[in-house]
């Protein structure tokens, strides 16, 4: 007896496997569309920022955010350091979700911030890092970049601050 691929015998089992392969796929990682990296304060300390990014879920299931991991950068090349934040934040399935994070890095080195401070100009700075995205089947950490600046203002009060009595040439 022969038994051919269009016998509904045959084609039933085969489309279960499809099905079940099908729902069984790895869910894809959610998108990141950065939004804003907003300087809070600048202090003797460190730098604090609101980051806010929207994240997309192009999947069938919700996942959920656990952490975001941010470096900061300032005028391109002083590290200012590396923070971790969590981000609790439940990320539905097909839908749009914003991810809003304080971070408060503390300055490696102050003298470099110094520096820059009297340079009488505002200092760009980039965050860049990821989020941590996890759920039952899926755990990934996704990228995100985003730039700003920070004003000489801030950074001349930051240093007075830290600094008291030490004239700093170019400082008002």
């Amino acid at each position: 007896m022969e038994i051919r691929a269009t016998s509904p015998a045959v084609r039933s089992p085969l489309l279960a496997a499809a099905v079940t392969l099908i729902a069984c796929s790895r869910p894809e990682p959610p998108t990141l569309k950065p939004e804003l990296a907003a300087v809070t304060a600048v202090t003797a300390q460190g730098i604090d920022l609101r980051v806010q990014i929207q994240a997309y879920n192009p999947n069938s299931i919700d996942l959920s955010t656990r952490s975001m991991k941010a470096s900061v950068l300032l005028d391109g090349k002083y590290d200012v350091g590396t923070v971790t934040a969590l981000t609790p934040l439940d990320l539905p399935a097909k839908k749009w979700t914003r991810i809003e994070a304080p971070l408060s890095v503390k300055w490696k080195d102050l003298t470099s911030i110094a520096a820059l401070a009297a340079q009488s100009r505002g200092i760009p700075y980039q965050v860049s890092g990821t989020v941590a995205i996890g759920g039952e089947t899926l755990n990934v950490d996704v990228p995100f970049r985003l730039a700003g600046t920070i004003t000489h203002e801030q950074l001349v009060t930051a240093i007075g601050n830290s600094l008291p009595g030490l004239p700093l040439p170019g400082l008002r």
